[in-house]
């Protein structure tokens, strides 16, 4: 088969997005928090804007009103997120190379915001694939992301001293 015919017929539908973000750094299994817990997790996104030196994409002070739930529900915790917009691709490290590229001249401000404030920071990469359905069989065909990375990437993980990267995945598959 003609590669144009291949890549017609087993188009991308993969699509990726990474994201860090600054949480307080408390004990993983939930409530109820330490009184020192609740201090990292009503931290204030300005605060750390200002020491990390880049502006988020999306912040958020414990106690505002919840965004996905009617009211009066309150968020639990304050956020700071940095995230790049979705690219349609199968690489994995590709998504996470360009995060790290707009992050890493920041990252003694990321240190700085997490030892001074108790948080936690996490580089998240949600990734999303679709399945089509075979004209030919009635088969459904999928496109996987290849979540591999290389010494050299994981080199920069380690020297931003993250505590941890996340990948969350959804597939969708035709009826």
């Amino acid at each position: 088969m003609p590669e144009d015919e291949y890549s017609s017929a087993h188009s991308i539908n993969c699509l990726q997005r990474a994201y860090l973000s600054l949480r307080g750094d408390v004990a993983d299994g939930g409530p109820p928090y330490s009184a020192e817990e609740q201090k990292r997790l009503a931290f204030d996104p300005d605060e750390v804007t200002r020491l990390v030196g880049l502006q988020p994409t999306e912040a958020s002070r414990r106690g505002d009103p919840h965004p996905r739930r009617p009211a009066p529900a309150r968020l639990l915790s304050s956020d700071w997120i940095y995230e790049l917009a979705k690219v349609r691709t199968c690489l994995t490290e590709d998504v996470v190379t360009q995060l790290l590229d707009a992050i890493e001249p920041h990252a003694a401000g990321i240190a700085e915001a997490c030892a001074g404030l108790g948080l936690r920071a996490r580089i998240s990469v949600v990734i999303e694939m679709s399945g089509v359905r075979d004209t030919h069989d009635g088969g459904v065909n999928l496109t996987t992301a290849a979540i591999t990375y290389t010494v050299e990437t994981l080199k920069r993980l380690a020297r931003l001293i993250l505590l941890y990267i996340d990948h969350d995945q959804y597939i969708y598959l035709p009826y």
